[in-house]
C-alpha cells in the first residue's frame, strides 16, 4: 500500500510534464503521498517522501543517462533527498501547528527546497512543481515577483488542502475561501498583465535548427556539410527582413579561432545577409577551453564573445572533483572554465541582448544579472542532441518560459536538434520549428519572428528571490514556536 500511495504521486506528478503535459494533475498529485506520511514519525516520513521522490525523477530526469550512467544515478539518487526532506519536515509540522498555519508553512518548506535544489552544488532547477503549469499565462505571471517558487507554492497550497479537506471528510470552508481567494488575486492579476502588455518596440529574430548529431559534429570529415546545412537554413530567410540570426551552442565544430575555414564561411554568410549572426563555438584563450558564444557583424567582423557562465556539472566539469575523481576513470571529463562576465551585446540602438548557453535559460536568478546589465532580450543557444528524443528538450522549454516571464524579458532559442522557438516576455511561446505534422525535435529547419521588447525592470528582476527568503523566514518562525510547544509540553513546570 505505501508503494503503491507513492507509485501513484509519482506517477500523477511525472504525467504532468511533457510530454504528457497533464497539468491539472499537479494540484492533487501529491495527496497519496501526503496520506501516506500523515501521522507517521519523521524517519518513517522520510522513508516513504525519498521513495516516492526516486521514482519521480527516474522516471522524469532518467535520460541523464545519455551523458553518464553513474552520474544519472547518482542525480536521481540525490535529487530524491528533496522529497525525503519534505517528508520530515511534514511529519515535524504536521501535529504542533494549527490548521491554516500549516496550510502556509507546509507550501513554504516545499519552496525552500526547491530553490536548494536550484543553487546547491551548481544546482538542478529542471522539474520544478511550478514548471507543470508553463502553459497557464494568466497564473504565471506572477512569477515576475516570486519567481517560479510563487507557482511551485500555490500548487503545493492545494494539494495541501485537498489532503486536509479529505483527512477531516468535510468541507473546510475557511480554509478553502482563503485559498481560492489567493488563486483569484493571482489570476486577475496575471489577466491584467498580459491584457496590457506594454512593450518598447520589437526586435525580429530569425534561428536556425540544423539537426547534427553528436557523432557528426565531431567528425572532421563532416564539417563542410555541416557549414553548408546551417548556411543554406540561414539563407533560406534572406527575405525576412531581420535583425539578428542565430545558430545553435556549438553549431561548428572543433575551436572556431583554429579554423580558418570556419570563420571565412561565418564571415562570408553575415556579409551576404548584411544580418549579424551569433553562432556558438568552443573557444581557447592559453591552456583553457570555453563554451562560447560569438558575434559576427555585417561587415564580417567579430564583435564579441560570451563565455558561459555556469557549467553543466557531469558535462562540462565534474563537480567536487577531490571526493568525486573516481568517475574521471570511467568516464574521462575534461573541465571547462567559466565564464566571468555578464556580457551584453548591440545590434542596433535600443536593441540589446545577452545570450544563455545551454541550460543557463532555465536559472533565474543568472537570467535576471543579465537584465539588470541592461539586456533587452535573451537569446539562447543549446545543443540537446545529447538526449535524443526524450523529454528533456521539452522540460528545457518549460524553464525557459519562466525565465521570460520573470524578467519580461522576450527570448529566442536556436536549439541544434530542437525545441527551437520564439517566446514573448509574459511566456507565450509566438513559434517553433516543426515539420508539417507539428513535430518539433529533430527536425531540420528555421523560423523567424518579431520579439516585443520591455525595457522595464520586474519586481524580481530588481529584488531577485525575496518571496523564497519569506519562506525561509517563515519556516524558521514555525520551527521556534514548534520547539517552544514541545518544550513546553516535556517540561511544563518551565524549570531547567
Amino acid at each position: 500500500m505505501v508503494f503503491l500511495s507513492c507509485l501513484l504521486s509519482a506517477g500523477m506528478l511525472v504525467v504532468c510534464f511533457p510530454r504528457l503535459e497533464f497539468s491539472f494533475l499537479a494540484w492533487f498529485a501529491l495527496v497519496p503521498l501526503l496520506l501516506s506520511i500523515d501521522g507517521k514519525k519523521a524517519w518513517r516520513a522520510f522513508r516513504r517522501a525519498y521513495l516516492c521522490g526516486f521514482l519521480f525523477f527516474a522516471a522524469a530526469i532518467g535520460w541523464v543517462c545519455y551523458v553518464t550512467y553513474i552520474g544519472a544515478v547518482l542525480l536521481v539518487a540525490f535529487l530524491a533527498l528533496y522529497f525525503a526532506l519534505f517528508g520530515a519536515a511534514f511529519a515535524f509540522f504536521q501535529p504542533r501547528l494549527k490548521l491554516i498555519p500549516r496550510l502556509l508553512v507546509l507550501p513554504a518548506v516545499w519552496v525552500a527546497l526547491e530553490y536548494i535544489r536550484g543553487h546547491f552544488l551548481s544546482g538542478f532547477g529542471w522539474v520544478m512543481l511550478g514548471h507543470t503549469q508553463y502553459r497557464h499565462l494568466w497564473l504565471i505571471q506572477i512569477a515576475d515577483i516570486t519567481g517560479v517558487y510563487g507557482v511551485s507554492y500555490l500548487v503545493m497550497l492545494v494539494n495541501l488542502l485537498i489532503f486536509e479537506t479529505w483527512k477531516a471528510r468535510k468541507l473546510l470552508a475557511k480554509e478553502t475561501v482563503m485559498v481560492a481567494a489567493i488563486l483569484a488575486a493571482v489570476t486577475a492579476y496575471g489577466a491584467t498583465v498580459t491584457s496590457t502588455k506594454p512593450h518598447d518596440g520589437t526586435v525580429k529574430v530569425g534561428v536556425v535548427q540544423p539537426v547534427v548529431s553528436l557523432t557528426e559534429d565531431w567528425d572532421p570529415a563532416r564539417r563542410p556539410w555541416i557549414v553548408g546545412r546551417i548556411v543554406g537554413l540561414t539563407q533560406a530567410m534572406r527575405d525576412k527582413d531581420l535583425d539578428l540570426i542565430v545558430w545553435p551552442e556549438t553549431s561548428l565544430p572543433g575551436v572556431i579561432t583554429d579554423s580558418p575555414f570556419l570563420m571565412t564561411e561565418i564571415k562570408a554568410t553575415a556579409e551576404d545577409m548584411h544580418v549579424p549572426i551569433l553562432m556558438g563555438s568552443m573557444a581557447q584563450v592559453k591552456e583553457n577551453y570555453y563554451n562560447s558564444a560569438f558575434l559576427i557583424g555585417t561587415d564580417g567582423q567579430m564583435l564579441g564573445r560570451y563565455d558561459k557562465i555556469h557549467l553543466v556539472p557531469f558535462g562540462e566539469y565534474l563537480p567536487l572533483r577531490p571526493i568525486l575523481g573516481w568517475i574521471d576513470k570511467f568516464v574521462p571529463l575534461e573541465d571547462f572554465t567559466p565564464g566571468a562576465s555578464y556580457k551584453v551585446f548591440s545590434i542596433a540602438p535600443g536593441k540589446r541582448f545577452s545570450v544563455l548557453i545551454c541550460f543557463e535559460d532555465t536559472l533565474g536568478d543568472l537570467c535576471r544579472r543579465f537584465a539588470l546589465a541592461g539586456a533587452d532580450f535573451f537569446v539562447n543557444i543549446t545543443n540537446d542532441a545529447w538526449f535524443e528524443e526524450t523529454r528533456a528538450p521539452y522540460l528545457h522549454l518549460q524553464g525557459a518560459v519562466f525565465s521570460c516571464v520573470e524578467n519580461h524579458r522576450a527570448l529566442a532559442r536556436a536549439a541544434n536538434t530542437g525545441i527551437s522557438a520564439l517566446i514573448d516576455p509574459w511566456g507565450r511561446i509566438i513559434t517553433t520549428v516543426e515539420n508539417a505534422h507539428g513535430k518539433k525535435l529533430w527536425v531540420t529547419g528555421s523560423t523567424s519572428g518579431r520579439l516585443p521588447l520591455v525595457r522595464q525592470k520586474t519586481f524580481y528582476t530588481k529584488y531577485g528571490d525575496v518571496f523564497t527568503y519569506l519562506c525561509f523566514l517563515c519556516i524558521l518562525l514555525a520551527a521556534i514556536i514548534s520547539a517552544r510547544r514541545i518544550y513546553g509540553k516535556e517540561n511544563p513546570s518551565g524549570r531547567r
